[in-house]
């Protein structure tokens, strides 16, 4: 229990320096690149910066965090293998999985922490500097959003070219209503439309065409309310979980296919797992090249590891994101591939005699 702890210890110390670094390094590069754009916008110049720095740096933790708990694996690992403290453990009696244990059970208490930041910190930070930068880094922030939804709602099709006023305000609302043979049996036009007393008022509503020359004139019934419009051009970084279920339901979906959003749903969850996988890439590195290189080669190695996880896991995920790969294997195959392959080498290295 006290080795364990000893090995917890260093390695979130290490963690938390890490990250902590990265962070304000990775940031002061951001800001001096952005630092023009940003003020000119408007507003006092420190506070806007300030505000700038709060909501960016979330989404630099949320990204550079797998890369500092790898690295802080690889130190701790090389930093006892060197003063044969690895050596002493297994010489007590300590297996290699009893050693990796610890590390991969800290990964796993930060990968819930990460999975909480994300959901609670970064999606609002994001979205909110990105209604920022919408606005062009006015202090009103977010008033108009140029980029077309397309949404579903039952058997209707909704594309809406302009959301203004936090979805208050619809401008050029086209209504494709989709009949039994999935053909179109009416198109109906809406000029603008206003959110006001919980409900749509339309303007200039009038009907393209239909299957019915004597149709019923023309009228837009939606339950679909201002956030859902605002949310559907919104990036899947910008939404919790709750609101991707609701591009993955029935109800209504966003501009792309319900497997898009299924995709990075799975990957809201599996991305932060990501976490308790790199202690054992470290271990990965540590093990399988413990007799091969100094533990300058044993830190290029686990980053090489860490570098091939990020290209496999992108590419399986850009595969699920156009439908070639089911979303559930696309954010997962990565991890089950990885995890075993680290399993065995420790399994290989614990069985076969060999000291570090």
């Amino acid at each position: 229990m006290i080795l364990t702890r000893y090995v917890m210890r260093s390695y979130l110390t290490r963690f938390a320096a890490l990250l902590l670094g990265l962070v304000v390094f990775l940031q002061t590069l951001d800001l001096l690149a952005e630092a023009n754009t940003v003020l000119a916008g408007g507003g006092p110049p420190v506070l806007t910066l300030l505000r700038y720095v709060a909501l960016r740096s979330p989404s630099l933790a949320q990204t550079i965090a797998p890369l500092a708990g790898l690295l802080a694996a690889l130190m701790a690992l090389v930093v006892m293998a060197r003063n044969s403290e690895i050596l002493a453990m297994r010489a007590a009696g300590r297996s290699v999985f009893s050693l990796v244990s610890g590390l991969v059970a800290c990964g796993f208490g930060l990968s819930l922490a990460l999975f909480v930041f994300t959901e609670y910190v970064e999606v609002p930070a994001n979205s909110a500097l990105q209604d920022w930068k919408d606005s062009g880094y006015k202090t009103e922030g977010r008033v108009d959003n140029g980029e077309s939804s397309w949404l579903v709602e039952g058997d209707t099709y909704i594309r809406v070219a302009q959301v203004m006023r936090e979805g208050t305000v619809l401008n050029d609302v086209r209504v494709f209503k989709q009949g039994t043979d999935a053909s179109i049996t009416d198109i109906i036009a809406v000029r603008l439309a206003i959110w006001e007393d919980d409900h749509w008022t339309t303007f200039d509503v009038r009907r393209l065409g239909a299957v019915n020359a004597d149709a019923t004139p023309a009228v837009w019934e939606t339950k679909l309310k201002p956030d859902q419009f605002l949310r559907f051009a919104n990036h899947p970084d910008e939404l919790s979980m709750n609101a991707l279920k609701e591009y993955v339901g029935t109800v209504a979906v966003g501009s792309r296919p319900p497997y898009f959003y299924d995709t990075w749903l799975q990957q809201k969850i599996a991305g932060p797992m990501v976490l308790a996988l790199m202690p054992l890439l470290a271990a990965l590195a540590a093990f399988a090249h413990h007799r091969q290189g100094t533990p300058v080669m044993t830190i290029v190695w686990g980053v090489t590891f860490g570098f091939m996880f990020v290209v496999i896991d992108n590419i399986l995920l850009a595969m699920g994101q156009f439908g070639s790969l089911p979303p559930l294997l696309a954010a997962w195959l990565p991890l089950a591939l990885f995890t075993t392959a680290g399993l065995w080498v420790l399994f290989t290295f614990e069985h076969t005699g060999a000291r570090t």
